[in-house]
């Protein structure tokens, strides 16, 4: 009797491990959000019994592969992203907010009325604003924050489009006496998976919440100030 009940443990063993996973995601820039959204989504997919894997892959293209099911998805996107990636589903549940700004040396100017704009390529949430306002100025795009900046504070252009997380990093070195911030809008991010994954999508939900109501959100939050 024994030896039948090791039996039936080995192979209950052997059945969870069969159905345990590994997911794989772009490893994206390192921001106290990047940070924050990898420990929870960590915790979630763990709770799951299943495991996030981050490998380092082009961020230009990340979305692309993650369409195609070469990656598994995206650890944070803003809303609307399957209006292009059909393939991709959300979480209905936002890992955390933030503002779209506009930092110009114009104080009096409306957007549109910016005449040259740099921008950080490979943000939708910037495009899709731009796109919204029919802005047709100047674009000039480049990889970093400190680029948007740098050509900001040399005045080699008149505003810069930015991510309020990426803003505040560089603000204690910068003279902002003389410029204009506003918040244009407030955008939620959410997890995304390819749609092969889409019964992990309701237990995702179901454990992010419970996350919530224990309050480890509000504690990770704090953890990256968020």
């Amino acid at each position: 009797m024994g030896n039948i009940k090791i039996l039936w443990i080995l192979l209950l063993s052997q059945c969870s491990l069969s159905h345990a996973q590994t997911l794989y995601f772009n490893r994206p820039a390192d921001t106290p959000q990047a940070r924050y959204v990898i420990e929870l989504l960590s915790l979630a997919y763990k709770d799951i019994g299943h495991k996030l894997e981050l490998i380092d892959f082009d961020r230009q293209s990340a979305l692309i592969a993650a369409n195609e099911g070469e990656l598994d998805g995206q650890l944070g996107r803003i809303a609307g992203v399957t209006d292009s990636y059909a393939n991709l589903l959300y979480v209905d549940f936002p890992l955390y907010s933030f503002n779209l700004q506009l930092i110009s040396h114009c104080t009096t100017c409306s957007f549109n009325q910016i005449e040259s704009m740099v921008v950080q390529s490979g943000y939708l949430v910037v495009y899709q604003y731009m796109m919204e306002q029919s802005y047709k100025g100047e674009l000039i795009e480049v990889k970093s924050s400190a680029a948007q900046l740098n050509l900001l504070m040399q005045k080699k252009v008149q505003g810069a489009l930015i991510v309020d997380f990426h803003l505040r990093e560089h603000l204690p070195y910068m003279d902002i006496d003389t410029l204009k911030i506003d918040d244009l809008m407030t955008i939620d991010s959410f997890h995304y998976l390819h749609q092969k994954h889409k019964a992990l999508i309701p237990k995702l939900k179901s454990t992010l919440e419970k996350l919530e109501k224990k309050g480890v959100i509000a504690v990770l939050k704090a953890k990256y100030r968020i």
